[in-house]
């Protein structure tokens, strides 16, 4: 692949906590689609936004589709529903044909190990990747389809908790390496989790997204929160990480930032403190990445 710059910022990436309302619609998937029309043309004229709902991660994809197709249509939206299963169906022409014609390809929850074995390293996770990084497709993931676009994953319930043994690291789709994301987060208490996987990689941004709660990134721009709950950033590049005596882990040097609904950090605003410019710049960097 070309080393050369883009010529374009990549598009958004947004992140949902799960749970989001998709039966009124609700706040996250209008604004989510209000993010995807902003900058395209404001004529009657203009062409619906082509939104791609990707249901491989979950077990009931009939289901999902049957409440992501109607509302996506409320809120102007075309939708297109793509299920593939395996991993040639991810290379299946039709398969890359939507995903050539999509404006906005929204991954729904379920198994984001399912997901990532599906996807990962095929023609379809190619496609999206250079698209998304050409500025052409907005890429969206709800519950399981937001942890899969970070470096690695959390997977299991062997990462709930925080003392044992280091479980091994299960990497994901990459379109955000430097995050590392969880999702239900407060309301599955997952604080302990993210340190984990943080303490693991401490390269790595942790972001824990509640639910019915969406982290909007738009990397030329900068970030907001939408929803009712909050986006909880980690950042433990400068920390140290000692191991204890009977059991005890020591992190220390720790930052922890609470982005609560509402929140909306820009660029080149001079009202955004040194310590969340960082955070933004991490943040809205880790679309133009390679992992």
């Amino acid at each position: 692949m070309s080393t050369r710059p883009t010529l374009h910022a990549p598009a958004l990436l947004a992140l949902i906590g799960g749970n989001e309302d998709r039966l009124t619609p609700g706040t996250v998937l209008r604004e989510l689609i209000a993010a995807c029309d902003e900058g395209r043309s404001a004529s009657p004229m203009a062409a619906p936004l082509q939104v791609v709902v990707l249901s491989t991660a979950s077990g009931e994809p009939d289901l999902l589709w049957s409440q992501y197709e109607p509302a996506f249509r409320a809120l102007g939206a075309e939708p297109r529903w793509l299920d593939p299963r395996d991993r040639d169906a991810a290379g299946a022409t039709d398969t890359l044909d939507a995903a050539r014609a999509a404006d906005l390809l929204f991954m729904t929850g379920g198994d984001q190990e399912r997901l990532v074995d599906v996807i990962v390293d095929t023609p379809l996770h190619a496609l999206i990747r250079e698209r998304h990084r050409a500025g052409e497709l907005a890429v969206a993931g709800t519950s399981a389809g937001a942890s899969a676009l970070g470096a690695h994953m959390p997977v299991g319930d062997l990462d709930e908790q925080f003392a044992g043994p280091p479980q091994p690291l299960h990497r994901a789709l990459g379109l955000m390496p430097a995050l590392v994301v969880d999702q239900h987060f407060a309301q599955r208490k997952r604080h302990a989790r993210l340190l984990r996987l943080v303490s693991l990689d401490p390269r790595r941004l942790g972001v824990g997204i509640d639910e019915d709660t969406a982290l909007l990134v738009r990397p030329d721009v900068g970030l907001q929160v939408v929803g009712s709950g909050a986006a909880t950033v980690i950042e433990a590049g400068r920390a140290s990480d000692r191991r204890e005596p009977a059991g005890v882990i020591a992190l220390e040097n720790l930052g922890f930032y609470l982005l609560a609904a509402g929140t909306s950090l820009r660029f080149g605003d001079p009202a955004v403190p040194p310590h969340l410019l960082r955070v933004l710049h991490a943040i809205a960097a880790s679309a133009s990445l390679r992992d």
